[in-house]
């Protein structure tokens, strides 16, 4: 479950979670502090009694949450028109606006990289006059299990109640929600609290962007915060606004990164290095149901070989990119997700998945009814039914999912996995 945070106390979350209530195609499913909670698939949106920076106490309500989208008011002294998205934390001594200082919250850079294009995107169709960017790292919540993002509009009440900016975060919130797709992640750092530089690298390139520490933060910088904005951004290099920093300020982020071992990048050595990307051959049948079959493993996979996954307006894989040819590995995480589930085998050109699972027409022929019994038979259980014993072997089938295999090199691979002579 993915679950968006709005706040009871907020002008824009309560618009907003109006529109996840009404407009959005959310359906309520219980209760929490006192508003209802909304269910859209995989999604959950609430509306807390805290501020959104103060919302420390989600994990023990959640612990099932895979992240946490906060969709909430943006405030500032400029009161400038604009749509904005940021991961939380403290970068220096002090905490003033919730969290603990000094600790910077996870980050999902993927997941941020999809609401900034949603919030682009949104403010082109709508035509809308506000500013799109990153925000520097900065406010609570810190501490967190999970990781955090914030998607905002602002800056003062007047953009907090224009309903079509307000519509613009909920969409963007509920994409970054929905997010599937695995970028390559670095921290940004230099210049100034919106990231110009670091807002294009995002809207730009295929790379994503998780903390941001501004030119102002540096001077404070310590290492055991640098490094943690690295770690809790997965982040595979740093990326450098050369030019948004003082010669000092560069000096000192580059000793961090040297003691850290994480390669610095600056603009054009990325464009040069994108060139390094070449599709890999993976049949693209196959990828497609070992995601279907376990998207979270599938995901863990492409991210440690460092694989770059497109996919078409509905989400579905079109196609991968990586520096090297990963192709025979990736099909063999493919085969181990599917062998995971059932028996495998290969006919021909088709692989075949061979399982059982539980089957509610069975159950409701032998006088079961969903609810708990289904539950507990579904987790390898018995019950009873009028004295009579209902194992989980009296209510499976045996399925078998048949993959047509289309790519030569993806076929060679498993023919050889599965010592198949033809």
């Amino acid at each position: 479950m993915r679950l968006i945070v709005t706040s009871q106390r907020d002008v824009a979350g309560r618009n907003i979670f109006r529109v996840f209530r009404e407009e959005m195609g959310f359906s309520e499913a219980g209760e929490f502090e006192g508003m209802p909670l909304l269910k859209k698939g995989k999604v959950a949106a609430i509306a807390t009694r805290e501020r959104q920076t103060e919302a420390e106490h989600l994990d023990e309500h959640f612990p099932g949450a895979e992240y946490y989208v906060f969709a909430t008011r943006h405030k500032a002294l400029a009161e400038r028109k604009t749509l904005t998205v940021h991961v939380t934390g403290n970068l220096g001594r002090e905490a003033k606006v919730g969290g603990s200082p000094g600790t910077l919250a996870r980050a999902h850079p993927s997941a941020m990289k999809t609401a900034l294009l949603a919030l682009e995107r949104e403010r082109r169709n709508l035509n809308l006059e506000y500013g799109v960017s990153f925000e520097a790292t900065h406010h609570g919540p810190t501490g967190l299990e999970k990781p955090v993002l914030f998607v905002e509009v602002g800056s003062t009440e007047r953009e907090w109640r224009d309903m079509r900016a307000v519509r613009a975060v909920a969409r963007a919130a509920l994409e970054a929600a929905l997010c599937e797709r695995s970028y390559e992640a670095c921290v940004g750092v230099g210049g100034t609290h919106y990231a110009p530089r670091h807002t294009e690298l995002a809207l730009q390139t295929r790379y994503a962007v998780g903390h941001i520490i501004p030119s102002y933060a540096i001077p404070e910088l310590s290492a055991r915060v640098f490094e943690q904005a690295v770690q809790k951004s997965g982040a595979r290099f740093v990326y450098l606004d050369w030019k948004g920093m003082k010669r000092e300020e560069r000096a000192r982020v580059l000793a961090l990164a040297e003691e850290l071992g994480i390669p610095v990048r600056r603009r054009r050595q990325l464009e040069r290095r994108d060139g390094d990307y070449s599709p890999i051959k993976a049949d693209l049948n196959l990828l497609r149901a070992a995601e279907k079959l376990n998207s979270r493993r599938m995901k863990q996979v492409l991210s440690s070989l460092g694989v770059v996954a497109e996919r078409d307006r509905s989400g579905s894989l079109k196609r991968l990119l990586a520096k090297r040819d990963v192709g025979e590995e990736i099909v063999s995480a493919c085969v181990d997700i599917l062998l995971a589930r059932g028996e495998v085998c290969l006919r021909g050109r088709e692989l075949v998945l061979t399982y059982t699972s539980f089957d509610p027409e069975k159950a409701s022929r032998l006088g079961l009814r969903p609810g708990p019994e289904y539950a507990r038979l579904r987790r390898g259980e018995s019950v009873a039914v009028g004295g009579r014993k209902i194992t989980p072997e009296m209510v499976l089938s045996r399925r078998e999912i048949r993959i047509p295999i289309a790519e030569p090199g993806t076929l060679e691979v498993l023919r050889k996995t599965f010592k198949y002579p033809g």
